[in-house]
């Protein structure tokens, strides 16, 4: 936005700000106003750099491949240099628009109060002020789907497009940066009428915060979800007012729910004696020792931290921790989002040797090639070593590695036994659920960086963040691709940094886990995790189908060794048909995966999921037959009603048995007998269920 000439002039990315933050919106505006203020902006944020570079290469690229491969007749450019010379680039783009030129690069278009340049205007078929022909907004993204702001945005150009040629496009269109199976840019094309009254409404609200706009008073950060480039200055702010947001690990629905009833702070809430509608009184009490600790712990280093009450019937917190085991493994990825489907390109593992000393490997990808090889190549390597000793684990903070793993494994197809007999022998130990059901810290976050404020020092590596590393890796990865760089980190300083964070990362896990289990020891807590191995139940089907698979791969292997470009073909048939045998069953396994992370949820996740149904508790009602021909019998339990709960899903749920998360069968609700205002469902099942559940909905695992 600018002022000028007595007149404020927007662009659909204010708009779309709007949208995202309202306090982000008020903060550009006030800035105008007031241009000293614009030193509380962020820092200039390098990774967003590097993505805008990027956009406009792929902006550049749509309009080499897109049009230019097609039967594009002609491509009017608008001159840019010079943005204060909108009146005459505007002027040359409706004088593009009457000529008929094919494709307008960026068309410079107004409305009202609104400007801005379009990526591209394409001629369509179709009578208009300008003819038998008019004109379609697409914009060019690098994102891999369509975000609803491009969409706005879109929609925005849509209406200065219908004020030149009176009529608004039917479509609207977003070029986006993956690829089909032709190599092409997808294209992702919409009606404009299914989004253009959202827009408008959106547009009126807008307008109207600009009419009403007092610079005396600034919106609640809180307000918004983001702050856009005024994050900085958002949290000193959440700070200065001790704003309940500072607690970790509190949602937005809680703080809601607090500030209802007067609670507006953290000292509020420490003070706060009595329940509070809506919120679980187990959820209040923990969020209160959480503040509490915080403001005990404030300026201290070590943070002061308090062992959670354990409940010895159940595998979670320090139950969950398995011994140690001299074959452990520790482990951490980086990876790069900045190309299509992402790459995970440093797979690091810390490990301990024969003789006690700590050790690292890495497997590095630069490609989807070696992306492959590096996957594979960790699962075999840390498979072999749990097959030599059982006790073994894989620890990792957090899910990013489970599910970058996953993601291999649907991507390739490749290791999936192994994989999957990893994750059933609870092989995978996530150190971030220990932290979160075994301790309390006195930390704004949970975060590994903050975690280990309880058993380390300050960090001294030149890759201090995730971010950075990015940035590092794309600012290597340009000069690599020029053929300018050694993809080798003992011969390049950029890798060997990167790498040296990620040794880092690896260290500080496994000094978690050390950390952890001198807490586990002093508490007496016994691990209550697998200690067998679990091998799969194999039926007669999958062993078959499995035989069939390797003996196709044997052949597709010696096909491919015979160097005639025949035998290479019949090869990559041969592979295609061996890995088309187990699709169905691939194409479940993100459903089991789902179910599992869900049963592996903590209680008062689940509480907070809108989806699930938390605590429900067999009542002293007598298991019946609701109807006399029932062959099943029901069972009423009570839940508290202070839990939201979305009841719109069809009447098949999946149990969860907190006494035992392994097991899991489906009932069927009786809506005739529930009482779902009362805190009463009732559920009907083949056999009998336990005094205490969760409920996961499933039609929620069964989708995408």
């Amino acid at each position: 936005m600018y002022y000028k000439d007595n007149k404020w002039t927007y662009s659909p990315s204010d708009l779309t700000a709007f949208m995202d933050s309202s306090y982000a919106s008020w903060m550009n505006r006030y800035a105008i106003l007031h241009p000293d203020f614009k030193k509380y902006k962020d820092p200039e944020d390098k990774l967003l750099e590097k993505l805008k570079d990027k956009g406009l290469v792929h902006e550049a690229d749509v309009l080499k491949k897109a049009f230019t491969d097609q039967s594009i007749i002609d491509i009017a450019k608008i001159d840019l240099n010079g943005r204060d010379k909108f009146q005459a680039q505007n002027e040359a783009t409706i004088q593009a628009m009457h000529a008929g030129v094919d494709v307008i690069y960026q068309a410079a278009l107004s409305c009202d109060s609104f400007s801005g340049y379009a990526d591209f205007l394409v001629k369509v078929g179709g009578a208009s002020a300008l003819g038998d022909f008019h004109y379609e907004v697409w914009d060019s993204k690098l994102a891999s789907s369509v975000k609803p702001y491009f969409v706005v945005q879109l929609c925005c150009y849509a209406e200065m497009l219908e004020r030149i040629q009176k009529v608004l496009p039917q479509n609207i269109a977003v070029i986006l940066g993956t690829k089909n199976i032709r190599g092409e840019n997808d294209e992702k094309h919409l009606k404009t009428n299914d989004y253009f009254y959202y827009y408008l409404a959106l547009k009126d609200k807008f307008l109207s915060a600009q009419a009403v706009f007092d610079p005396n008073v600034m919106p609640h950060p809180f307000d918004s979800k983001s702050y856009g480039a005024w994050s900085k200055y958002a949290e000193n702010e959440l700070s200065e007012k001790d704003h309940l947001s500072l607690i970790a690990n509190i949602t937005r629905n809680q703080i809601k729910k607090l500030e209802r009833v007067g609670i507006k702070s953290c000292a509020d809430l420490i003070a706060h004696q009595g329940k509070v509608s809506k919120l679980n009184v187990q959820i209040l009490e923990r969020l209160q020792k959480q503040a509490a600790l915080q403001k005990a712990s404030a300026g201290q280093r070590p943070p002061k931290y308090e062992i959670l009450p354990h409940d010895p019937s159940k595998k979670i917190g320090f139950a969950s921790l398995p011994p140690e085991s001299k074959s452990d493994v520790f482990f951490d990825i980086e990876g790069y989002p900045l190309i299509e489907g992402g790459l995970e390109y440093l797979w690091g593992n810390t490990y301990f040797d024969e003789n006690g000393q700590r050790q690292f490997k890495d497997f590095w990808a630069h490609n989807s090639e070696q992306e492959q090889e590096a996957f594979k190549q960790f699962i075999h390597w840390v498979y072999k070593r749990w097959q030599i000793d059982p006790t073994m684990h894989i620890y990792h903070y957090a899910s990013y590695e489970i599910t970058a793993c996953k993601k291999m494994v649907q991507n390739y197809g490749m290791c999936e036994d192994e994989f999957d007999q990893l994750l059933r022998n609870q092989v995978f130990v996530d150190l971030y659920k220990v932290v979160k059901s075994g301790i309390m810290v006195g930390e704004s976050s949970y975060s590994i960086k903050k975690i280990e404020h309880l058993y380390r020092g300050s960090r001294n590596t030149e890759v201090g963040k995730g971010s950075d590393s990015i940035v590092a890796y794309e600012e290597w990865r340009e000069l690599w691709l020029a053929k300018k760089a050694s993809d080798d980190w003992q011969q390049n300083e950029t890798l060997k940094n990167i790498r040296d964070y990620n040794i880092d990362d690896c260290d500080s896990t496994q000094e978690l886990a050390d950390w952890l289990r001198a807490r586990q020891k002093e508490a007496g807590i016994v691990y209550l995790g697998k200690t067998d191995v679990e091998e799969p139940e194999l039926g007669v089907e999958l062993l078959s189908r499995a035989k069939l698979r390797n003996r196709l791969l044997v052949e597709a292997i010696n096909a491919y060794q015979n160097e005639s470009s025949n035998n290479r073909e019949q090869s990559r048939l041969l592979y295609q048909m061996a890995w088309i045998l187990d699709f169905h069953r691939r194409e479940q396994k993100p459903m089991w995966w789902r179910l599992f992370d869900k049963m592996d949820s903590f209680p008062d996740e689940l509480f907070d999921d809108v989806d699930c149904l938390a605590n429900c508790e067999r009542t002293t009602r007598e298991p019946f037959k609701s109807t006399p021909r029932a062959r099943n019998l029901s069972y009423e339990y009570a839940f508290p009603t202070t839990q939201e709960w979305k009841t719109g899903y069809k009447n098949y749920y999946l149990l969860k048995d907190v006494a035992d998360d392994s097991k899991f069968i489906k009932v069927e609700v009786d809506s005739n007998e529930s009482n779902f205002d009362q805190g009463l469902i009732v559920l009907r099942a083949k056999n009998e269920l336990p005094h205490l559940i969760h409920l996961i909905p499933d039609e929620y695992i069964n989708s995408e």
